[in-house]
C-alpha cells in the first residue's frame, strides 16, 4: 500500500508539471468578468527615443485609459538587457502596468499568452511582430487578465481612439 501511494504521488507530480497551460485552456477554461465599457477606450501617445549619436533606440506607443497609463507597445532597435542584446532588430514588446499571473491577447490574426513570474508592477513581454502590427493596423485587441494579487479574472475588447497615432509612430 505504501508503494502504491508513492506511485500515485509521483504520477500526479509528473503530470501536473509536465505541460503548460495553453491559450485555449486559459481563455475558455476560466470565468472572466467583463471590463466596464468606458475603460476599454484607449488614447495613444507616441514617444521616440534616440541615443547620444541620434540613432534610434526604441519607439513607444503609450496607451491610456481614462487618463491612466495601462499599456505600452514598444518597437526596439537596440537593447542593453542581457537576454535581449543579441535579438534581431527590430523586436517588439508589450508593457502592462499592473500585477498579473496570466495575460492573454487576441487580435484579428494572432494570439499570445504569458504567465511568466512578475517581479515589478511594470510587466514587459516580448511579443510576436505579427501581434504588434495587428494592434497597430486595426487599433483593437482583446485582453484576458488573471490578476496576481486578488485572483480575479477580467476580459475586455480594447479599442484605440486614435489609431493613426499608433501607425505613424511605429513606421
Amino acid at each position: 500500500m505504501h508503494k502504491f501511494i508513492i506511485l500515485i504521488i509521483i504520477f500526479f507530480s509528473a503530470t501536473s508539471q509536465g505541460r503548460e497551460l495553453t491559450y485555449t485552456e486559459f481563455t475558455l477554461g476560466n470565468s472572466f468578468s467583463p471590463i466596464d465599457e468606458p475603460y476599454l477606450e484607449l488614447e495613444a501617445k507616441c514617444r521616440k527615443s534616440y541615443d547620444e549619436r541620434d540613432q534610434k533606440k526604441y519607439y513607444e506607443v503609450l496607451l491610456y485609459s481614462k487618463g491612466k497609463h495601462v499599456f505600452d507597445l514598444n518597437k526596439h532597435f537596440k537593447s542593453n538587457l542581457v537576454g535581449r542584446k543579441n535579438l534581431k532588430t527590430p523586436f517588439y514588446s508589450l508593457s502592462v502596468w499592473n500585477w498579473f499571473d496570466t495575460l492573454a491577447i487576441k487580435t484579428k490574426k494572432h494570439k499570445f499568452m504569458t504567465n511568466t513570474d512578475q517581479k515589478t508592477m511594470r510587466r514587459n513581454e516580448l511579443i510576436p511582430e505579427g501581434l504588434f502590427f495587428d494592434i497597430a493596423k486595426y487599433g483593437k485587441f482583446k485582453v484576458y487578465f488573471h490578476y496576481l494579487l486578488d485572483n480575479s479574472k477580467s476580459v475586455g475588447n480594447f479599442k484605440i481612439s486614435n489609431p493613426k497615432t499608433v501607425r505613424d509612430c511605429v513606421k
